[in-house]
């Protein structure tokens, strides 16, 4: 059988190095950069910082042999993303950084060699001194691609699409276990940090004060009863749709090619998991509320015909529909994210679309009254 080859120059990867990567702009340097990418750069400027869970940092930057650098296909503009601020690493986030740069060393190749729209790296490293992950992208904006906004849903037309691109990723590793990506650990990014999103602080914080998301209703704010119903969910998985999940797959992690193809950015939470979890989280946060409700299911059908078609098993939506269903609760998280995460306009928009979704499926209930074997 013929091996696919992605249509890129290899990325310079450089994991798990025993010398400590930059955590702060300061120390992205040309000499730094030049190493990174394998070419020499004679000045690099900051344009732009972008914060969140990551940081990005845009950068124009000079090649001391332009034609070299355009033999790598490098271009002018390109994004340094990691760890870079001090108390989003304090949250326990390091595993994000270093998953992150893990997937653009394993998986984002092999995608890219299906067709399929994943930002191209050009760096990806690790280290062992500080756990930080670093990855070096091309400035998509420069590019002329365009970002998803939160606050602005898709169309179904537009969500069908993405849903093709997490199928391909769900197609290229179905049925895998973390023995087959053991870089990838134990567990969602989310599972890691939900102990501290639950505690009673941050609980009175995030839902007594002026921060509270509109629309949450004050019988959904038993803080146990969340909890629970959360480590239930994660528990009762289905095995059956077992493959390398994105775990974050919302508007704010997509981007829509300059030939209007959607993607998802943004792999910082991939794990082993159930894709149908990927599957309702996508379309509980992307579309209106009304619009989900009239096309939910002809969107649920359509990505498992894309599914099938890349490679994955032949499903049909009574297959999945329990499990669609009861990962809704999953959404519930964007109730629960901090001011310092993203803005409360934000906060409000998909908080409303999540717990639309959880109530009409009727999820907590489903969750608890599921029986564990």
């Amino acid at each position: 059988m013929t091996k696919l080859v992605s249509p890129h120059p290899p990325a310079v990867i450089t994991l798990n190095i025993s010398k400590a990567l930059p955590l702060d702009v300061a120390e992205i340097t040309p000499a730094w950069l030049s190493e990174a990418l394998g070419v020499e750069i004679t000045k690099a400027e900051v344009t732009k910082t972008m914060a969140g869970t990551a940081t990005k940092y845009l950068l124009d930057v000079t090649y001391a042999d332009p034609a070299a650098a355009e033999k790598l296909k490098l271009p002018n503009s390109i994004c340094v993303k990691g760890g870079f601020d001090a108390n989003m690493r304090a949250l326990g986030l390091d595993s994000a950084y270093r998953r992150e740069a893990e997937f653009f060393a394993y998986i984002a190749p092999e995608l890219h060699a299906r067709n399929f729209l994943v930002p191209r790296a050009l760096h990806a490293s690790t280290d062992t001194v500080n756990g930080q992950g670093i990855v070096i992208f091309e400035d998509l904006d420069a590019a002329n691609y365009k970002f998803g906004e939160i606050t602005e849903p898709w169309t179904p037309e537009l969500v069908a699409g993405g849903l093709e691109q997490l199928a391909g990723l769900h197609a290229l590793t179905w049925g895998k276990t973390v023995a087959d990506y053991p870089w990838i650990g134990d567990g969602n990014i989310l599972k890691t940090v939900a102990q501290s999103l639950f505690s009673p602080e941050y609980w009175q914080a995030q839902f007594y004060t002026d921060f509270r998301p509109a629309g949450v209703p004050e019988e959904i704010l038993d803080r146990e009863r969340m909890y629970a119903a959360f480590l239930k969910m994660w528990r009762t998985e289905n095995l059956k749709f077992r493959c390398m999940t994105h775990g974050d797959g919302h508007l704010g992690n997509t981007y829509i090619s300059p030939e209007g193809q959607p993607g998802l950015i943004d792999f910082q939470a991939p794990s082993i998991g159930s894709a149908i979890d990927d599957l309702s989280y996508f379309i509980g946060g992307a579309l209106t509320v009304e619009d989900r409700r009239k096309h939910e299911k002809e969107l649920v059908q359509g990505y498992l015909n894309a599914l099938h078609k890349s490679g994955g098993p032949k499903l049909s939506v009574e297959d999945v529909w329990f499990d669609y269903q009861k990962q809704h609760v999953h959404g519930f998280v964007w109730a629960m994210t901090a001011p310092m995460m993203q803005s409360k306009a934000r906060v409000d928009a998909m908080t409303e679309r999540y717990l639309a979704a959880m109530l009409d499926h009727d999820s907590i209930r489903l969750v608890e009254e599921f029986k564990e074997e």
